[in-house]
């Protein structure tokens, strides 16, 4: 099995995140790139995986940034590492039942490390500049009746949807400018 080095890097990035939340902070992404480096276009495709597998959310507007969705004892790097390269295949090769034995340890092992236990382990600093930055931990899930479900749903208002002025990132920007083209 191999674990490119996107995966390394989202775990990392990740972490970030997981340290920032686990403080009620979030940690905007050109934040996460001057600390780790890496382009913001790049950062871009790492973050549009992990919100698509659930484990980090936006926070728009000012002091907005990304935050966990889920307990960091829920992640594993085995998550990470299968929602960035995909499940693993070892093919039909001569020694195939011998490589599927070893990718079936590491991946046990693998979802034994969790994000509170390499956050327990290392001392990530806190941005400085997110400390006036709010955003909500991730609660534990809570089992709620569905007759109180309905009444707070009764009792919210309907949200107002704005209208989307224009893209939001560079890739979005090329396909407006594709679309208005014709």
């Amino acid at each position: 099995m191999r674990i490119s080095s996107k995966s390394k890097i989202a775990f990392d990035v990740i972490l970030d995140i997981a340290a920032h939340t686990e403080h009620g902070h979030a940690i905007s992404m050109p934040l996460i790139s001057q600390r780790h480096g890496l382009s913001l276009s790049y950062l871009e495709l790492i973050f549009a995986v992990l919100k698509s597998s659930g484990m980090i959310r936006s926070h728009r507007g000012p002091g907005g940034g990304y935050s966990l969705v889920r307990q960091p004892e829920t992640i594993s790097l085995k998550d990470i590492v299968t929602a960035i390269d995909g499940e693993p295949n070892p093919g039909a090769e001569l020694g195939a039942e011998l490589w599927v034995d070893l990718q079936s340890f590491m991946l046990e092992k693998m979802s034994q490390i969790t994000l509170d236990k390499v956050l327990r382990e290392s001392n990530v600093k806190i941005e400085p500049s997110t400390k006036g930055l709010f955003c909500m931990k991730p609660e534990p899930k809570i089992k709620v009746s569905s007759k109180s479900a309905e009444k707070s749903l009764k009792k919210s208002p309907p949200k107002k949807l704005k209208p989307q002025l224009g893209p939001n990132s560079i890739f979005s920007f090329g396909k407006y400018l594709a679309l208005n083209k014709a």
